[in-house]
């Protein structure tokens, strides 16, 4: 089988989407597919078809309804053949994504739209009930990130570290554990706040930067290596989920695979990963955040506990090699009905 993906980002600061689709990509390359990625951020139009008429692929899936499905679906239709999206987070919750003209048009013309899990079909159906026959859930897959032992970030080895491993932008909230966990960090001098991630809005990194300035238990280390990411994540205690809005973030599997706690927000996209109270802990506002702060920081085995049932619950459910089996089952499907007759 042969299948060309159209992917939103390849280069710059690591994203969610990057991850996913590289991580697919090499799976299904594993189980004897050919793929070829065709990056909207570095590819035109014009190049993509000359690509695809060279590559003849079987079918063609976009990664974000907004960025990639409708060129994924106008390729495809060119091409005689199939084609999928998958919803991969601001497409179905930014009101301004989710209503963009691109993102009908790609829910419209896909042969399947594929979410990560029962709670975003549901949105995608409440927004698009036409869409309801092509909708399929395929659970995101998780890649453990090896842990070297080589790299301590030079983070004292006393500190109780929370981990927020997040690029700078709005949608990420990184301000908010910076000003949430200041009194607790006046009465607590070994709790470390650490943010990991490349800059995506410079504007918002500014603003970022300068509440730094002003809370020495908070330190951003900027784009960490991926091959470095196993040892930060194991170094922290907590690892931390703020954001506006997620579809099953790569952030909190990669840490959940790793046995690490997990603090995230009370937001529809962490609640298939986070079980309240079993695989992670959910907060809301402030005030929580901090309460629960405290409990995970008082109690050695409560997060030992939620680490190793958040590591359980992802090797069980998330699967790399199976999230790749399904997608190559649906493109068998998509394929036999697209065939004439």
């Amino acid at each position: 089988m042969k299948i060309a993906i159209v992917s939103p980002y390849s280069i710059g600061p690591a994203r969610g989407n990057i991850t996913t689709v590289r991580r697919i990509s090499r799976y299904m390359r594993q189980l004897g597919a050919e793929v070829i990625e065709l990056p909207v951020d570095i590819c035109s139009y014009a190049e993509m078809q000359q690509i695809v008429q060279g590559f003849t692929p079987d079918i063609i899936h976009g990664f974000h309804a907004t960025y990639c499905g409708r060129t994924a679906s106008k390729l495809a239709a060119e091409a005689g053949i199939p084609s999928a999206v998958t919803i991969t987070g601001s497409d179905i919750n930014d009101p301004k994504l989710s209503k963009h003209p691109d993102t009908i048009e790609a829910m419209h013309a896909a042969s399947a739209i594929i979410c990560f899990d029962q709670i975003a079909a549901d949105k995608v159906t409440a927004s698009f009930p036409a869409a309801k026959p092509q909708t399929e859930i395929i659970a995101q897959g998780v890649e453990q990130l090896p842990v070297l032992n080589k790299y301590d970030f030079s983070i004292d080895q006393d500190a109780f570290v929370l981990l927020l491993p997040a690029a700078l932008r709005p949608v990420k909230q990184v301000e908010f554990p910076i000003v949430a966990l200041a009194d607790i960090a006046k009465r607590h001098h070994e709790l470390r706040l650490i943010v990991a991630g490349g800059v995506i809005d410079q504007g918002y990194a500014e603003q970022v930067a300068l509440l730094l300035k002003k809370t020495p238990f908070a330190e951003w280390l900027g784009e960490v290596p991926r091959e470095q990411m196993g040892d930060l994540y194991t170094r922290a205690d907590v690892v931390l989920n703020c954001s506006v809005y997620e579809e099953m973030p790569n952030s909190l599997l990669e840490a959940m695979a790793l046995g690490r706690p997990v603090l995230a927000a009370d937001i529809t996209g962490n609640h298939t990963l986070v079980k309240h109270g079993q695989t992670g802990l959910l907060y809301n506002g402030k005030g929580d955040f901090c309460c629960k702060v405290k409990a995970l920081y008082a109690d050695a085995d409560m997060r030992q506990k939620l680490g190793n049932c958040a590591r359980s619950y992802v090797f069980e459910h998330c699967s790399a090699q199976v999230e790749a089996e399904q997608h190559l089952q649906l493109y068998r499907r998509l394929i036999e009905a697209h065939q004439p007759g």
